[in-house]
């Protein structure tokens, strides 16, 4: 079968269709538009459950060294240990937990000024920095 085309030359009907078939560059380039504004709903949403998580974590961490130094004491005399180290040396605490989830060590002090029966153990939080209102600390969970 025959069939003519725009330009009025005749073709193959098969071949009319073959040409009128596919996706104009304004189509495949709407597609990508919105799919890239769903990726980017979707990286936001994550990014902020990825933010809790860390503080969740740094939670856990802080909780951790305080458990093992009250263990440390109780096995020691009441005896505080030097710092975070002495607990991961003799294996009350693990080496991960001995940092927080931003990658700077806990500060460890003992006996403790908040908490003088043990120490006190804070983690500077997303700031990275002591001292400000983000930070994580034993005494206070």
């Amino acid at each position: 079968m025959i069939a003519i085309n725009r330009n009025g030359t005749k073709i193959a009907r098969g071949a009319a269709r073959a040409m009128e078939a596919g996706f104009t560059l304004l189509e495949i380039m709407v597609v990508l538009a919105i799919i890239a504004l769903l990726a980017g709903g979707v990286g936001a949403a994550v990014f902020k459950q990825f933010k809790k998580a860390q503080v969740s974590t740094a939670r856990l961490r802080v909780k951790a060294a305080r458990d093992a130094t009250a263990q440390f004491m109780i096995d020691n005399s009441s005896t505080c240990p030097r710092g975070i180290d002495d607990l991961v040396q003799q294996k009350y605490l693990d080496r991960n937990n001995a940092k927080d989830p931003w990658g700077k060590d806990l500060v460890f002090q003992c006996p403790g000024t908040k908490d003088t029966d043990s120490a006190d153990i804070s983690s500077s939080g997303p700031d990275k920095q002591d001292g400000t209102a983000d930070d994580i600390r034993s005494w206070e969970l």
